[in-house]
């Protein structure tokens, strides 16, 4: 799905370094490490923003850099930290707004676009909120809605930058549950950014560790460190 080969990441000079790792489709990691490791950067590279300074990131055998607009849009969807609410705008036209780039010059949903929105609000038990405006959600409520509108997408990839950052731990849990239920269960592959070490450990998921010690990001399978061992790489 996704193939890091002989990678430098950075800007003028590198933040950090991948040997070889490969992402899979079905599977879920937590991308951890300090503030200024190089976090941002490398979801930066992988979304095609960001150039490498070495090396290419690779997505199904082509080149992110290669693709266009539309072409990116359709293999990764991005849900930020944070979704403050727009005036009079009712939470089901946000998440409809993941078929962008699959709609016509006007921005008209067909059948089939509105049968994706609809399913993703059923599949994620959003329907008492869909008529809300977005500003009259709570921050979870909103990122739960960050998240369907990346689902509307229908990628291959969703990325997740720090989706928990702004939330009490009830809601941190349920997000980290549900974005490790939709990889499996709509075969996506999921990368989540988070500073939550305890949630990531707790939660069982393959973990992609930059430490900024020795300037490199390194997968790990699920509990195969301990948070002292974590600590210890630089995290």
């Amino acid at each position: 799905m996704i193939d890091l080969k002989q990678i430098e990441i950075g800007h003028k000079s590198p933040l950090l370094t991948i040997d070889n790792i490969q992402l899979l489709k079905g599977k879920m990691y937590a991308l951890i490490g300090a503030n200024g490791s190089g976090k941002t950067t490398f979801l930066q590279s992988i979304i095609g923003i960001n150039k490498p300074l070495k090396g290419e990131v690779i997505i199904s055998g082509e080149p992110i850099l290669k693709l266009n607009r539309i072409q990116k849009a359709k293999t990764i969807s991005f849900v930020g930290s944070k979704f403050d609410g727009v005036d009079y705008l009712k939470t089901k036209d946000f998440i409809a707004l993941g078929r962008t780039p699959y709609t016509n010059a006007i921005g008209r949903l067909s059948v089939a676009d509105l049968k994706v929105v609809n399913e993703t609000i059923e599949l994620l038990q959003l329907q008492v909120l869909q008529d809300k405006f977005t500003t009259e959600l709570s921050d979870g409520e909103r990122q739960l809605s960050a998240i369907a509108r990346a689902i509307t997408q229908q990628t291959d990839i969703i990325i997740l930058d720090e989706p928990t950052a702004f939330l009490d731990y009830a809601n941190r849990k349920k997000v980290m549950e549900l974005m490790k239920k939709i990889s499996i269960e709509l075969n996506k592959c999921v990368i989540v950014s988070s500073h939550d070490l305890e949630l990531c450990l707790e939660s069982e998921i393959d973990l992609l560790v930059v430490s900024k010690k020795r300037k490199e990001l390194t997968f790990h399978r699920a509990n195969s460190l301990t948070k002292s061992e974590l600590i210890e790489i630089g995290f």
